[in-house]
């Protein structure tokens, strides 16, 4: 009986300490895409986001994850991308440029020194999906590929920022 009543005591400030921790927030960012196109990030936005950050491994599993946010949510919330490409030497800059424009349609932010990347302190090798409110606030993240557990989590996560109306 004590152990039990120490065990609950302990998850209870546990608790306490896990909802203490601040949320990490985003600052304004500007990066140019594959089509050399600005793109700027500024908080408070209008919707919900989610951004995808990855390096070129971790763009491996990146379709899925984004194909099944668009099915669901389509123009409801903004999708975007960040590659981060800071291992790419300047000299095939323009070669990496040229074949993101052959096989994607869709912008994608190209991080070329990192540093918006590290701001999502975003595990390299895998993708990387945020859930992002409208006041710039990181309100979930997920790595790896696509299952049916963390899709179930992130619509979840989605549909609490589009309904939470504090930071509109």
């Amino acid at each position: 009986m004590k152990t039990i009543l120490l065990n609950l005591l302990a998850a209870h400030c546990f608790a306490g300490i896990a909802v203490a921790v601040p949320v990490p927030k985003l600052g304004d960012f500007e990066l140019t895409d594959q089509e050399v196109r600005k793109r700027s990030y500024h908080f408070p936005k209008t919707k919900v986001t989610v951004m995808t950050v990855a390096d070129q491994k971790g763009a491996e599993q990146l379709a899925p994850w984004i194909q099944c946010v668009y099915d669901r949510y389509q123009n409801r919330i903004d999708i975007d991308g960040v590659a981060d490409v800071s291992m790419i030497p300047k000299l095939f800059r323009a070669m990496l440029r040229k074949a993101f424009k052959k096989q994607l349609t869709y912008s994608v932010m190209l991080d070329w020194d990192g540093s918006v990347a590290k701001r999502f302190a975003y595990e390299k090798g895998v993708a990387n999906i945020y859930v992002i409110d409208r006041g710039g606030r990181i309100v979930k993240q997920l790595t790896g590929p696509v299952n049916d557990v963390a899709l179930r989590e992130l619509f979840s996560d989605i549909d609490g920022a589009i309904a939470d109306t504090s930071t509109q």
